[in-house]
């Protein structure tokens, strides 16, 4: 899991608790725009988004109480 800033139609949008689809030790971080998201800021298909941050979450803040979605 990560905590991901993008960058979309000039908003800078920080989505939390965000699955990523590879591995953490992968070059490549990987993740789906929420649904919620997509719908609230109009993120289209082919829409290009500027990822500003990625930052993936430890196995120990997961287990500790943070909720992922």
């Amino acid at each position: 899991y990560a905590d991901v800033i993008i960058r979309f139609n000039g908003k800078l949008i920080e989505i939390r608790d965000v699955k990523l689809l590879r591995n953490r030790r992968a070059v490549s971080r990987q993740f789906t725009i929420p649904r919620e998201v997509r719908e609230k800021y109009g993120v289209g298909p082919l829409d290009e988004v500027e990822i500003v941050q990625v930052k993936p979450k430890s196995t120990m803040e997961v287990i500790k109480g943070t909720q992922p979605h």
